[in-house]
């Protein structure tokens, strides 16, 4: 269940990002989840739904999840490719099977939609 200590990390970063942009509230707030993250969309959504309440900030947020694909890179010949089931375990350029996976892990913040302070 390390969505829930993701999901709280998340929040900070978004009252970090709102008090330095001097912005009273988060509408809106999207993420990236790599297909291989490990992460369950249904547990981080109902964190996401619990730890907002705490936030001044977020408490209104709204939450979009854009799931984002494995990327490997071939260690042999260095070929960046997105793969399908069928290869996954080997490099489309040059067939060899030393990968790497260089995206898909992770949890990204790609964007917040902030409203300022009337002044």
């Amino acid at each position: 269940m390390h969505e829930y200590s993701v999901v709280s990390s998340l929040i900070e970063l978004c009252e970090e990002h709102a008090q330095k942009n001097n912005a009273i509230r988060i509408e809106k707030i999207i993420v990236g989840i790599g297909e291989r993250s490990g992460m369950d969309k249904s547990l981080f959504l109902s964190a996401f739904e619990t730890f907002k309440e705490e936030s001044k900030v977020c408490r209104e947020a709204i939450l979009d999840i854009i799931d984002e694909k494995v990327e490997l890179t071939c260690k042999k010949c260095g070929y960046v490719f997105i793969p399908d089931k069928i290869e996954y375990g080997i490099c489309p350029n040059c067939k060899n099977s030393d990968l790497e996976i260089t995206k898909g892990r992770e949890m990204n913040l790609l964007s917040l939609e902030m409203i300022g302070e009337d002044k």
